[in-house]
């Protein structure tokens, strides 16, 4: 039974790849896979700062795999430096994007086909999951699909002219119930962690406004793209209310989830002991989940860091004008971590401790 399961899993995976690998006939644009490919040196180019780069240039040949013209042979060229930080260097093989010239056999690539390397990602991932975590993993892929229906209605509803900070709360809401719900089942922990990350993130909200009402009005356009719109410091608010939910979450669940067992493994715990035990707990967890916020605040920051850099911006001058924004986000959302602990303590010790009163007295 085990093997057969084995089996299907790689069965499914092959199938979606070759499934991917095949879709041409999906996408409008055209698509074609390069046959032949031939690479010469075009020469040595001196980039904004004088340094050299050698630089190259491929002659490729390839097959329409969609539209009217499928089965056309054309004619691809492409330069790419040896670092290839702007352009990147094709191989036999490839599906790329491309833009025909008329009804000429040349055309002008525009992009790599990527979807089959997300397929093959996505699928590993489906695939671990179910391995791995079991049931678990199936109400993981159902909570992925959920939160991500939200995400597009929530778009969707602020094209359509809605307010943003309305939508923002109804997702926050959303989001905390149903991933939740889905993960933890109907029980009163699940109750008490929603409940919890609800507290700390009004909290930490009203932190926000406070603060950003008692100082001048940040520069916005120090965040890309988000400075050339109408209304920047609404987008801003939403961006700090949803950027550090998942790691609320995880800390209220973790707290709850773990004074539950307590009390089932011992039912005559005072709710002074219980909290200690909910502090102790918290504490552990404090200093990992503000990591990965400063992780994940740090990673998207490398790009534009080292851009700056690299144009003899210093570091200290990148810190003070360009990312004040995404510090006071990053903060925000660490006092949210920290506030959580006791917050998610008190509610789920008073929520547990009633549970367990009642059980006694039955």
């Amino acid at each position: 039974m085990f093997r057969k399961k084995y089996i299907f899993f790689l069965l499914f995976y092959l199938a979606l790849i070759l499934f991917v690998a095949t879709d041409a006939w999906l996408y409008q644009i055209p698509v074609a896979r390069i046959q032949k490919v031939r690479t010469e040196e075009s020469g040595v180019k001196s980039g904004a700062r004088g340094e050299k780069e050698q630089y190259y240039e491929q002659t490729m040949e390839a097959k329409l795999l969609n539209g009217d013209r499928k089965g056309d042979k054309i004619l691809l060229k492409n330069e790419y430096s040896a670092s290839q930080v702007i352009n990147q260097k094709y191989h036999k093989w490839d599906q790329v994007l491309v833009s025909l010239n008329g009804e000429g056999k040349t055309a002008t690539i525009k992009t790599l086909k990527r979807d089959v390397y997300l397929a093959a990602l996505f699928g590993l991932m489906v695939i671990l999951l179910l391995l791995i975590t079991k049931k678990q993993g199936v109400l993981t892929i159902a909570t992925l699909v959920v939160n991500l229906g939200i995400y597009g209605a929530g778009f969707t509803l602020y094209l359509q002219g809605k307010d943003i900070l309305k939508i923002c709360n109804l997702m926050a809401i959303l989001f905390m119930v149903t991933t939740l719900l889905f993960l933890n089942g109907f029980s009163r922990k699940t109750f008490a962690a929603v409940l919890s990350s609800f507290c700390v993130l009004a909290l930490i909200m009203a932190i926000f406004f406070a603060v950003m009402n008692r100082v001048a009005e940040p520069d916005y356009s120090a965040m890309e793209y988000l400075g050339t719109i109408e209304n920047p410091e609404d987008i801003f608010a939403a961006e700090v209310m949803l950027a550090g939910l998942g790691a609320i979450m995880d800390v209220a669940v973790t707290i709850s989830a773990a004074l539950s067992e307590l009390l089932e493994k011992k039912p005559d715990l005072t709710f002074r002991s219980l909290f200690r035990s909910g502090r102790e707990i918290g504490y552990d967890i404090m200093g990992t989940m503000i990591s990965v916020l400063l992780f994940t605040f740090g990673s998207s920051l490398i790009p534009s860091f080292l851009i700056r850099m690299n144009n003899e911006v210093s570091f200290l001058t990148i810190v003070r004008l360009h990312i004040p924004l995404e510090i006071v986000e990053f903060l925000i959302e660490s006092i949210g971590i920290v506030a959580a602990i006791p917050i998610s303590i008190l509610i789920s010790s008073c929520l547990l401790r009633r549970r367990g009163r009642r059980s006694e007295t039955i």
